[in-house]
């Protein structure tokens, strides 16, 4: 954006700061991997290429400390691995210095590739690179076997390594994981185990376009992805995360040249477009549901003749889905991967049906969540007028990701190119290791 005086003040903070401290008595692993190193690796690829205006003007110490940032951070967030398995803990005592058990998860566990990857290639240390290599051979060869060919579920015992649920799909607790399998093919198809990633990433996807790809009942035009219980049944339900699937099929599909995983990227894609289509707001909401091929919900509440399942149906007939009555069904928290992946479909087809769809929700987000002296936050509910009452809460990732899809999607598609940069899951764009990702001819 060629901002120089604000770059010139974060540079100049950033190498000021002490990675080794902070006043937090815990932190977690996830997030320190995929907002803050995520974010410096980013920022120091971003300006040593020369993409971004005034990059050789910047002060070079305080772009190397950019890199120092990143490399001190995993150092200090090391003992997560300190396991039998290798599968990090969630949190780490920064007192002590030691980890322990949290909300871990296949997501967790499996969003560490990416980023250790590309710092062990800028840092010439292999240890990174090591660490988060031997947490995913657990998540590559799954134990036990799950229901579907590479569809794993959402829960790994970090002291076995051994799945405990199959509760399976594309949404919150698994998304990364998948996310980062062809992602870092597309960064360095050349590493050790870029076979393994790219061909479980393909199963998983196959398995996806066979079993949870599905048509709501009556609903020929919407292909959602379902999500699956404990025990691996569909329960015709996902959530606004599940979104970012679709983009993440076409750059596969566009990277491997499957026109079929193209096509389900687009369908996808396009199903969550609707879910903004058909509220009062103009925006999506979090968790939703649908009726399966029988015409009936997994939920029992959902069926029957029940006020909540008449409500559930009247909604269903027209948009082909309904919204879950659980706390946060109808919550707007300023998401990005609906965006992100339109994004995708944008710079793979040239198609600029993408762009004005993308328009649509920037503008209903303007309208919504724009309410002055407050320039932006997260709304309570998407069903009623201006999405409800206002949270007092602006995510990180509105900035590292939403604000950031929308602009690529509306400049020049040699910005940040798809065949030189490939996204972390915060939206952090990270340089590709060897050649070209070749997603497109254009783009």
């Amino acid at each position: 954006m060629g901002l120089k005086d604000i770059v010139d003040r974060q540079l100049e903070w950033i190498a000021a700061q002490d990675f080794n401290k902070t006043a937090d008595a815990q932190i977690d692993g996830f997030d320190t991997t995929i907002r803050l190193i995520g974010g410096l690796l980013s920022a120091y690829d971003l300006i040593q290429s020369g993409l971004v205006p005034y990059a050789n003007t910047y002060n070079k110490t305080q772009v190397k400390a950019l890199l120092n940032g990143a490399k001190t951070l995993a150092d200090f967030i090391a003992p997560l691995f300190d396991t039998d398995t290798g599968l990090p803990y969630f949190w780490l005592n920064t007192t002590t210095r030691t980890g322990f058990p949290g909300a871990g998860n296949t997501a967790v566990d499996g969003t560490i590739i990416l980023e250790y990857h590309r710092l062990s290639d800028l840092t010439h240390d292999e240890s990174y690179r090591r660490v988060a290599d031997k947490a995913e051979s657990y998540l590559l060869n799954p134990q036990p076997p799950p229901v579907y060919p590479g569809l794993v579920g959402s829960n790994v015992d970090m002291n076995t390594g051994l799945f405990t649920n199959e509760n399976a799909g594309w949404q919150s607790g698994v998304d990364s994981f998948f996310e980062y399998l062809i992602k870092s093919v597309v960064y360095d198809p050349t590493q050790q185990y870029a076979n393994d990633y790219k061909n479980f990433w393909t199963t998983a996807v196959e398995s996806t376009s066979k079993y949870l790809a599905v048509h709501p009942y009556g609903h020929p035009e919407l292909t959602f992805i379902t999500t699956l219980n404990n025990t691996g049944a569909p329960l015709y339900e996902s959530d606004d995360y599940t979104c970012f699937a679709g983009g993440n099929f076409l750059l596969g599909g566009a990277y491997l040249n499957r026109q079929d995983f193209i096509d389900l990227g687009l369908a996808v894609t396009d199903s969550c477009h609707a879910l903004f289509n058909s509220t009062t707001s103009g925006l999506n909401p979090l968790s939703y549901g649908w009726y399966g091929p029988d015409n009936t919900a997994a939920e029992s509440q959902y069926n029957g003749n029940g006020s909540t399942a008449v409500a559930a149906r009247e909604y269903f007939n027209e948009h082909g889905y309904f919204i879950r009555l659980d706390a946060w069904g109808a919550l707007y928290t300023l998401y990005p991967e609906p965006i992100e992946s339109m994004m995708y479909a944008w710079r793979i087809t040239g198609d600029t049906t993408w762009q004005e769809y993308s328009w649509e929700v920037f503008q209903s987000l303007q309208a919504d969540g724009n309410r002055p002296p407050v320039a932006m936050s997260s709304l309570t509910d998407v069903t009623q007028p201006r999405a409800g009452g206002q949270f007092n809460d602006i995510p990180s990732y509105y900035f590292a990701e939403t604000l950031k899809y929308f602009y690529l999607t509306f400049s020049d598609t040699s910005l940040v190119s798809l065949d030189d940069f490939t996204f972390n899951t915060e939206g952090h764009p990270l340089r590709v290791q060897r050649g070209t990702c070749s997603t497109s001819g254009r783009h």
